[in-house]
């Protein structure tokens, strides 16, 4: 199971009353009726609460062809974001990867016209859409490759709108939804990095894994499982779709805005954290871990990690400054010996014998096996650790520990870290 730790870690946190106040309790800028109803027309304007009548465009057979999130992706970044490997086919186009133009599909929140949408004499005709796709032959000549090459890209291109279709109230409505900057997408995300399959995503650094619970538990969970998200978050690119149908709603379905709490950016981020921490694409134990860590409750001990490659393979090295049961001062010393997900399991030993300035030597060095322990990691700040003692070292009086884990000082390593 994904997240079996994951519970029991958040049962264990000493709970901070700001972490549990939903998001929604902060300022944030309210999104007017237009800008909602843009949102699902950037989704599909054809449909009826997008301000459409239901219908397909005459000669239109796929409306990928003529949704806006079919070419700039649901986050609006385009091939910088997580469309960046939706392929191409007669069915719809994608966001330009593999084409012949290299113009960016990203939008810029704040600088969209209406003329930009509606693409006045500039953008292809309807017929132009899916009628443009030519498969390439299993042994193409010069003028199948070309054919190819050419409805590949005219298939990517700007639908031209001015011939019918989007209705102005959509085209205005668009607009003021494309400049909405609480909508923008780096409200829920710190870093979309395209180079890593699948794509990584890094959330804000104000983004709660408690209020995400809270918010998955209000807004989520009556309609869909957790291993159902979990299982479709999986797919490359799902968290910018995710974050769009989480804040707006779907367009002809009973996943709308209202259905869901009107979700703030906020939430978003919040929730979108908490599900990455509970197994979804992208945590996991990575070199952004390293650094200092303690368990408030327990000031005065505490944790150096280490998360590195050795080779190919991904290795964590982990220290606990701590005392044994008379009172001194001990040294436990972890390595790990499998990495899974977001848990690490690790051999600990002691170290003893050797003495202090000119006369260490370090033949006198012993290192004892204490136990074993396993690291987890719901979040890039917060983490869990249960340590198991051996009987010989129960026999000396030290017992099995488990305590909570916060981040104290780290390295400078973004987490997620790309592999």
């Amino acid at each position: 199971m994904k997240f079996g730790l994951y519970k029991m870690f958040v049962g264990m946190i000493i709970a901070v009353p700001l972490l549990l106040i939903p998001a929604a309790a902060f300022a944030q800028e309210e999104p007017s009726e237009c800008v909602e109803t843009g949102a699902l027309a950037f989704e599909n304007w054809t449909k009826v609460d997008s301000g459409g009548d239901g219908s397909l465009p005459a000669g239109v057979q796929s409306a990928d062809y003529i949704r806006c999130k079919a070419c700039h992706g649901w986050d609006r970044r385009g091939t910088d974001g997580g469309y960046v490997r939706r392929s191409r086919k007669d069915s719809r186009p994608n966001a330009g990867a593999g084409d012949g133009d290299s113009t960016s599909r990203a939008i810029v929140t704040g600088t969209v016209t209406a003329a930009q949408i509606t693409h006045d004499g500039t953008g292809r005709s309807y017929a132009q859409g899916q009628g443009s796709w030519v498969e390439l032959a299993a042994e193409p000549s010069a003028e199948n490759t070309a054919a190819h090459a050419g409805g590949y890209t005219l298939g990517n291109q700007h639908p031209d709108f001015t011939g019918g279709g989007m209705t102005q109230e959509q085209v205005d409505c668009l607009v003021e939804f494309l400049n909405f900057a609480d909508g923008d997408p780096s409200m829920y995300f710190a870093d979309i990095n395209p180079s890593q399959t699948p794509v990584l995503y890094t959330m804000p650094e104000t983004a709660s894994f408690l209020a995400g619970e809270v918010v998955y538990e209000g807004s989520c969970e009556g309609c869909h499982g957790l291993e159902f998200i979990l299982d479709y978050l999986e797919g490359d690119g799902k968290f910018s779709e995710l974050a769009h149908k989480a804040r707006w709603g779907s367009a002809d379905t009973d996943m709308t805005r209202s259905a869901m709490g009107d979700l703030t950016a906020e939430n978003i981020s919040d929730l979108l954290f908490y599900l990455q921490g509970m197994g979804a694409t992208g945590l996991g134990v990575n070199p952004g871990l390293t650094g200092t860590w303690f368990d408030a409750a327990r000031a005065g001990e505490g944790w150096l990690l280490e998360v590195g490659y050795a080779g190919d393979a991904l290795f964590m090295f982990a220290s606990f400054y701590t005392y044994d049961p008379l009172g001194s001062q001990a040294y436990l010393l972890a390595e790990s010996t499998a990495i899974d997900g977001a848990s690490a399991e690790m051999v600990v030993y002691m170290t003893e014998g050797a003495m202090w300035g000119d006369d260490f030597n370090s033949g006198d060095v012993n290192r004892p096996l204490w136990g074993t322990a396993t690291f987890t990691f719901p979040a890039c700040g917060e983490g869990m650790v249960e340590l198991r003692a051996n009987d010989e070292m129960k026999a000396l009086g030290y017992s099995d520990l488990t305590t909570g884990l916060t981040r104290v000082l780290d390295s400078g390593i973004a987490c997620p870290t790309p592999d």
